[in-house]
C-alpha cells in the first residue's frame, strides 16, 4: 500500500497570530488614528474581521478606541517597549557603530545623553590620529549649541519636513574642532541619545556626502535596535547633503 504526505492543515492559531500582527503593523507607518475604512485599506482585512480582533486588543489594552470609533496603540504597547529598552544592554549595541564610524571616517565617534542642562559621553571610540578630538566616558559638558548639544536640546521633536536631522557646527567649544550629529531614538520615539562624528577642521570635513550617510545609516541601525521605527528607510547621501547643507562656523545646517 503507497501512502503519500500531505500537508498539514494550517495551523488557525498561527493565521490569527499573522492577522493581529498585521493590524498592529498598520499603525506603525501612521502616527495618527485610524477608522476601519483606512485599517481595511492598510491590512487588506475586511472591516467585520477586524472589528473581531480589536474586541480583543481593546480588552488587553494593545489598542484604544476613541469616542470617534478610531483606533489608535494603547498604553500595553508602551509598557512592552519599556520593557525591552530596559532589557537592552546599550554598549554591546552602540560599539560596534562607533567602530564601524571611525573606521569609516578616522575620527572620534562618540554617544552621548542628556541629563538636565548637561551633555554625558556615555561611550566614545577615539581616533588612531594623534592629532584628534579625544574623549573619555563620563565626560560631562553643558549642553550648549555644538551639534551634539542641538541634536540633545532640540532633536526629539517631530521629523523634520526635510527628512534631515543632522546637525553640524564649528568652532564653538574648540576654535579648531567641527562636528556633526544625529539623534538615536528609541521606543515610542523617545530620544535616546546623540551620535557624534568630531575632528579637527583642518582634516575632517563632516559636510561630504559619504560621512553623512554613514552617520545616517549607524542612526538607523541604532534607533532600530532600541525599538524605533523613525529611520526604517534611512536618508540618501544625496538628500542629506542636498536638504541640509554644509554648514558654517556655529551655523545650524
Amino acid at each position: 500500500m503507497v501512502t503519500t504526505k500531505t500537508d498539514p492543515m494550517p495551523d488557525r492559531s498561527v493565521s490569527a497570530a499573522e492577522r493581529t500582527m498585521t493590524i498592529l503593523n498598520a499603525f506603525l507607518t501612521h502616527q495618527n488614528p485610524l477608522s476601519l475604512t483606512e485599517l481595511e485599506a492598510c491590512t487588506g482585512l475586511f472591516k467585520s474581521v477586524i472589528l473581531r480582533y480589536m474586541i480583543t486588543l481593546v480588552r488587553e489594552s494593545m489598542i484604544r478606541k476613541n469616542p470617534d470609533g478610531t483606533y489608535q496603540l494603547g498604553t500595553k504597547v508602551l509598557k512592552l517597549a519599556h520593557a525591552y529598552e530596559q532589557s537592552v544592554d546599550r554598549l554591546d549595541i552602540i560599539k560596534p557603530s562607533l567602530e564601524r564610524l571611525v573606521a569609516a571616517s578616522g575620527e572620534t565617534a562618540s554617544f552621548y545623553v542628556r541629563e538636565g542642562e548637561t551633555r554625558i559621553c556615555l561611550f566614545r571610540h577615539n581616533s588612531p590620529h594623534s592629532l584628534r578630538v579625544s574623549l573619555r566616558q563620563g565626560d560631562t559638558m553643558p549642553l550648549d549649541e555644538t551639534s551634539t548639544g542641538q541634536v540633545l536640546r532640540h532633536g526629539g521633536g517631530a521629523p523634520r519636513v526635510d527628512g534631515c536631522d543632522i546637525r553640524q557646527t564649528a568652532g564653538l567649544l574648540d576654535p579648531l574642532t567641527t562636528s556633526i550629529s544625529i539623534p538615536v531614538f528609541g521606543a515610542g520615539e523617545t530620544l535616546v541619545g546623540a551620535l557624534t562624528l568630531s575632528g579637527p577642521i583642518g582634516r575632517f570635513d563632516p559636510s561630504g556626502a559619504q560621512i553623512r550617510r554613514r552617520l545616517s545609516e549607524e542612526s538607523a541601525r541604532l534607533s532600530a535596535a532600541f525599538g524605533s521605527s523613525r529611520y526604517e528607510t534611512p536618508p540618501t547621501a544625496e538628500r542629506e547633503a542636498g536638504s541640509c547643507g554644509a554648514g558654517s562656523r556655529g551655523a545650524v545646517p
